[in-house]
C-alpha cells in the first residue's frame, strides 16, 4: 500500500490506528429519542447476529442523537474518532441497521488498514470501475473532463455531480454490474463500505459477481473476526 492510501485512510477517518487499539468496550448513549416504531435494541440484537463482535474492537461509543454534520449532508450516520454516530431520524429499524453497517465497515478499514488496503487490490479494482464509469458518462453526453476519475478521495463537487446532475438512478442502469450501490463511486472508502454493506445485507452471490476482489477481501476478514 502506497503511503499516499494510508494516509488518506487514516486522515479521512479523523482518527490514528494506535488510538483505535487502545479503546475499550462499546457504550451506547442515547442523546435523542428514536421513533416509538424503531427499537434500538432490535436492531443491536439483529446487528450481532451478523457481524463478528470482534469488529467492534476499538469502537467507544454508539451515540444515538443530532451531529452537526447530519445537518449539513444528505446522511443520518457517520464514524469518527471511534465513535459511531446515527441519527435517531430513521425511517425504519432495517434504515437504522443499515446506517451501523455501512459505518462499522468504515471502522473497520481503519483497525485493519493493512488488511484491506495493503496489497492495493480494491483500490485496482475501484480505479478500473471508475475508468468505466467516465467512459459511460462521456458516451452519454455529460461533461466529464471537469473531474479526476483516478481521485480515490471523497469530492462534493464529484459525489453532487454524480448524485444531482447524473442521478443514482442513471448510474445504477448505466453500471449495474459494476457497483452494488451507486454511493459506491464517489470514493475508495465508500465503495468499500457499500460492498461490505452487500456482504452482509445483500446478496453475496451478486457481491461476488460484479466485485469480486473486494468480495474476497471482506471474506477474509469475516473468518478472521469471526474465531
Amino acid at each position: 500500500m502506497t503511503q499516499g492510501v494510508r494516509d488518506y485512510i487514516l486522515e479521512t477517518s479523523n482518527v490514528e490506528k494506535e488510538q483505535v487499539l487502545a479503546f475499550g468496550n462499546v457504550e451506547v448513549e442515547v442523546v435523542r429519542s428514536l421513533p416509538d416504531d424503531v427499537s434500538l435494541a432490535k436492531v443491536l440484537h439483529t446487528i450481532t447476529g451478523l457481524l463478528p463482535k470482534l469488529y467492534y474492537r476499538g469502537i467507544t461509543k454508539i451515540q444515538v442523537g443530532d451531529h452537526p454534520k447530519f445537518a449539513d449532508k444528505d446522511f443520518n450516520a457517520m464514524y469518527q474518532d471511534g465513535i459511531l454516530y446515527v441519527s435517531p431520524d430513521q425511517d425504519n429499524e432495517e434504515d437504522m441497521i443499515d446506517d451501523i453497517v455501512h459505518e462499522t465497515a468504515h471502522h473497520l478499514e481503519v483497525v485493519a488498514l493493512e488488511e484491506v488496503y495493503g496489497d492495493e487490490e480494491i483500490k485496482d479494482e475501484f480505479l478500473k470501475k471508475r475508468k468505466e464509469l467516465r467512459y459511460e458518462l462521456a458516451s452519454e453526453g455529460y461533461g466529464v473532463n471537469e473531474y479526476d476519475f483516478d481521485e480515490l478521495k471523497y469530492d462534493d463537487d464529484f459525489d453532487t455531480f454524480l448524485h444531482k446532475r447524473v442521478g443514482y438512478k442513471t448510474i445504477k442502469y448505466l453500471m449495474q454490474y459494476a457497483f452494488v450501490r451507486p454511493y459506491g463511486a464517489t470514493s475508495l472508502r465508500e465503495y468499500f463500505a457499500c460492498a461490505f454493506q452487500e456482504y452482509y445485507l445483500g446478496s453475496k452471490d451478486r457481491l461476488y459477481r460484479d466485485c469480486p476482489v473486494v468480495y474476497n477481501k471482506i471474506d477474509e476478514l469475516h473468518t478472521k473476526y469471526s474465531v
